[in-house]
C-alpha cells in the first residue's frame, strides 16, 4: 500500500514527546520514520522542542528563576529542566515518565548511532519570531547538518515548515539530498482563503517536494488528488487514539486509504496495525 507511518515526536503516546526515548521505541516499534520539531536557544543552538513556550512541555514551573521562553536560554540553562507530558490525564502511561528525560540538541539527534539508516522529519518552528529576534534558526541548523556526517551514516532527511519563507530559505541553506515539505492547516492559510486551492497547490509544488496537511483538509474538494497531479508528496497529521473519529480502528483505516504517501501518528504501533491488516 505504500503508506508510511511516522512517528509524531517519537512515539509521544507512550512516553514524553521530543525525547531521545520517544523517537528511539517509536523505531523499535516500527515506524518508517521519526518526527521533531526544532527552536533556537538564547546561544544559538538548535533543540528540539514544539515550540519556543517552555510552560506546557517542561517541568519550567519548578525553577522559577528560569524564564519560559526557549531563546531566552543558554543551553547549559535549558538543561537544567526535564521534559513533562503535555497531557498527563489522557496519557497516564507517559504521565509516569514525566521529568526523567533532558531535552535534546540537534547535534545529539544527529550522533545516536540507533538513528543510522533511518528517517528523520525535521520541523522548523518559530523561524520567523527567532529571526526578528537576531537569531537564525536556518543557519543553525544547516551548520549541524554540515558538522554532521548523516548523508554517509545512510539517513534519509525530510525538512518541514508553516513558514513558505523560512523553508525556502532552508532548501538554499541545507544542501542537496534533502526533501522539503510544506506544512498547511486550516488556521495557516492566508486570509480570505478557506482551502488549499489549485493557485496555492501549484505555488507549493513549483518550490517544494510535498505537502503536508492537517487531517480534516484531506477531505476537501479531491485535495489529495489534486496535490498529487501536481507531483506532491502528501502526508497529514495527526492519527491519535484520543481524537480518532468513532472507533479507532476504523478511522485509522480511513486515513490509510485516503491515499496519502504517509501519516503522522501518536501511537505508531496502533496505525502499523492497521496498515498491516490492510496490506
Amino acid at each position: 500500500m505504500g503508506v508510511g507511518v511516522f512517528g509524531h515526536r517519537g512515539a509521544c503516546g507512550y512516553l514524553p514527546e521530543n525525547t531521545m526515548p520517544s523517537f528511539e521505541l517509536a523505531f523499535e516499534m516500527g515506524a518508517d520514520a521519526i518526527e521533531f520539531d526544532v527552536v533556537l536557544t538564547k546561544d544559538a543552538v538548535p533543540v528540539i522542542l514544539h515550540d519556543l513556550d517552555l510552560t506546557k512541555t517542561t517541568n519550567v514551573a519548578s525553577h522559577p528563576e528560569v524564564p519560559t521562553s526557549v531563546d531566552e536560554l543558554t543551553l547549559k540553562q535549558l538543561k537544567q529542566l526535564r521534559v513533562m507530558e503535555r497531557f498527563p490525564e489522557q496519557r497516564i502511561e507517559s504521565a509516569k515518565h514525566s521529568g526523567q528525560f533532558e531535552i535534546p540538541s540537534l547535534k545529539e539527534l544527529l550522533a545516536n548511532s540507533a538513528f543510522d539508516g533511518r528517517h528523520l522529519i525535521l520541523e522548523l518552528k518559530d523561524g520567523k519570531q527567532l529571526l526578528a529576534q537576531g537569531l537564525d534558526l536556518v543557519s543553525a541548523v544547516a551548520q549541524e547538518l554540515a558538522a554532521s556526517n548523516w548523508q554517509e551514516r545512510g539517513i534519509r532527511l525530510t525538512v518541514e515548515s508553516f513558514e513558505f519563507s523560512i523553508l525556502r530559505t532552508a532548501m538554499s541553506a541545507f544542501g542537496a539530498g534533502i526533501d522539503f515539505v510544506f506544512l498547511s492547516a486550516p488556521g495557516t492559510l492566508p486570509a480570505g482563503r478557506a482551502t488549499l486551492e489549485d493557485d496555492l497547490l501549484a505555488e507549493i509544488a513549483s518550490q517544494f517536494d510535498g505537502v503536508s496537511v492537517a487531517i480534516e483538509m484531506l477531505w476537501e474538494d479531491d485535495f489529495v488528488a489534486r496535490a498529487k497531479a501536481l507531483g506532491l508528496t502528501v502526508f497529514t497529521y495527526t492519527a491519535r487514539v484520543e481524537t480518532a473519529q468513532g472507533e479507532v480502528e476504523s478511522w485509522f483505516e480511513k486515513l490509510v486509504l485516503s491515499g496519502v504517501d504517509g501519516i503522522f501518528a501518536d501511537q505508531p504501533d496502533r496505525l502499523i496495525q492497521t496498515v498491516s491488516r490492510l496490506t
